[in-house]
């Protein structure tokens, strides 16, 4: 008697161009490539990744409804200039997250693998503030906070925050002056990680609420203007 046979294994999707040409646009938006105020062409852009317009606009459009680019009727689509009262936001909506993720991890007990993705992040943003290198130091402490919503294994909390935080290095690129006044922003995040490893809710929550005030305070002393749009850029 033959044995049946086998179903065949679902296929792995594989990423669309459009996954693709999003991805690349974001991280040049992200690394501050285009500039917010920054004007997108959609036919420029096909050009420059050797493909239709297709994949672009479906990009384009993506990237919009994660807050990184704006369209405006007549004008086109471009890179989101952020003020003020946009980080402000930002910030609220950052920490509204991670004190939900922290109270499950703190309900289940933080896994090692997080602690270490935390050390390591710590280290890199100790290092990136002497070296006064204020791209990785925004880059290792939005690491780090994401390396905490991650670990509550949310996948939506996840994508929500993923977002957030790649508006807030949009708005960070223009004011990296503030982390040259968070002195003692390396020890703010070792308080974290050590309340966290301890599992102290209370204390966690606590020292949370804190830092992201210090933020806020070291931001409003920064900026007290909108940040003006850039003159008609185009990439």
């Amino acid at each position: 008697m033959s044995s049946p046979k086998r179903k065949p294994e679902p296929r792995v999707p594989k990423r669309t161009l459009a996954a693709v040409v999003t991805s690349q646009i974001r991280e040049r938006i992200i690394a501050g490539a285009y500039p917010p105020g920054t004007q997108l062409n959609e036919g420029e852009l096909a050009a420059r990744f050797a493909t239709s317009r297709g994949p672009v606009r479906e990009g384009l459009q993506r990237l919009v409804q994660e807050g990184l680019l704006i369209s405006t009727p007549h004008k086109g689509i471009a890179v989101r200039v952020l003020t003020a009262d946009d980080l402000d936001d930002l910030y609220f909506a950052r920490a509204a997250l991670e004190r939900a993720a922290l109270q499950r991890l703190t309900s289940h007990g933080a896994p090692a693998a997080l602690i270490a993705n935390l050390e390591q992040a710590v280290e890199q943003l100790a290092q990136a503030v002497e070296n006064e290198d204020w791209h990785q130091v925004s880059a290792a402490d939005l690491r780090f906070h994401q390396h905490i919503v991650n670990a509550a294994r949310s996948e939506r909390l996840s994508l929500m925050y993923g977002s957030l935080a790649d508006q807030t290095r949009l708005g960070l690129n223009l004011m990296l002056g503030t982390y040259k006044g968070r002195t003692d922003l390396v020890d703010e995040h070792r308080e974290l990680l050590k309340l966290i490893s301890a599992g102290d809710r209370p204390a966690v929550l606590e020292a949370l609420d804190r830092h992201f005030g210090e933020a806020m305070i070291t931001l409003r002393h920064h900026t007290d203007t909108e940040v003006p749009p850039g003159p008609g850029r185009r990439a």
